[in-house]
């Protein structure tokens, strides 16, 4: 299928991110932002206008698409979409109303899921029996693929590593679950946990993040590189719950590469793999695996949505 060229989509909550593969090069890349009570439409047009610039006008064979959210794979439906503004839709029909509208057979895939196929088929995963690719961003979520499979789980749920507890007793939580990963050490949770700190502090240390306007991790990360002790113990915190997360994911899965990406750790990899470097060896039942950030960058999602979809090399 590698000749076939393909339009491939990536879905988040702020942007639409595009482009095709072709013969395993993924070209005619750009971005939008996302219209999420709009999505099917805004998909229509994104994928005429791939056709339009496609050599020969319009030899696409397929849709391949990776979304933030519940997917149920089978359907082409998106169940739970979280919008940048809070909100949660229901069921978008991604691929009934492309295939509608465009004749074109369309798979829609988690993001995370993708990931993890994308790595396994066109990136540092090939060669291995069980692949994890965890994504650590916004959120934290993950994929695991198994001799070439991915786990999806009875409902969908496999691998929403994200939702791990790694703080038994903390007052933070995601979706509901208590002390979950991501609550701690997504990009959402980072600030959030500063600020409880912050909070909790009695010893009344000095920190610009007391500044008092609405924290955000680049902001964590900043006034750490500029000597804020809050900020420090704050990310060393984070860089230990990481570690427990990850530890987790290893002796859950026992996979052959763990591959990173996400706004969070590519923006901050010495942090972030430091951290593994000096708490992992707490956590992790046996020898661990190699675990690097993923050679695939931001592109992961849009070689996985082909991955998805059946492309390989």
């Amino acid at each position: 299928m590698a000749s076939d060229p393909v339009a491939v989509v990536d879905v988040g909550s702020t942007t639409v991110r595009y482009g095709r593969v072709s013969e395993a090069n993924l070209v005619d890349v750009d971005t939008e932002p996302t219209r999420p009570r709009d999505l099917p439409a805004q998909l229509v047009g994104v994928v005429r206008r791939l056709r339009e610039r496609a050599d020969g006008g319009g030899n696409l064979s397929r849709v391949a698409i990776s979304t933030t959210g519940l997917v149920d794979h089978e359907r082409g439906v998106v169940t739970e979409f979280d919008t940048a503004d809070g909100d949660t839709l229901h069921d978008i029909p991604l691929a009934e109303v492309i295939e509608a509208e465009l004749g074109l057979p369309t798979t829609v895939e988690n993001d995370c899921t993708a990931a993890a196929l994308g790595e396994a088929i066109f990136g540092d995963g090939r060669g291995y029996g069980t692949v994890v690719h965890v994504t650590v961003g916004t959120g934290i979520g993950a994929g695991v693929v198994v001799d070439g499979e991915p786990l999806r789980g009875e409902r969908g749920y496999a691998a929403e590593v994200g939702l791990i507890p790694v703080v038994a007793d903390g007052d933070l939580a995601s979706t509901g679950v208590r002390g979950a990963w991501e609550a701690y050490c997504g990009g959402r949770g980072i600030p959030r946990f500063a600020e409880r700190l912050l909070a909790d502090a009695d010893d009344g240390r000095e920190s610009v993040l007391r500044a008092g306007d609405e924290l955000t991790a680049p902001d964590v990360f900043t006034a750490a590189a500029d000597g804020d002790a809050v900020a420090r113990d704050c990310l060393d915190r984070v860089a230990r719950y990481n570690a427990a997360g990850v530890g987790a994911v290893l002796n859950a899965f026992d996979p052959g590469i763990v591959t990173v990406g996400g706004s969070v750790a590519r923006n901050n990899p010495e942090w972030f793999f430091g951290g593994l470097d000096r708490y992992l060896g707490d956590y992790a039942l046996a020898d661990p695996p190699e675990v690097r950030l993923t050679g695939l960058g931001a592109d992961i999602e849009l070689y996985g949505a082909a991955a998805a979809a059946g492309y390989t090399l």
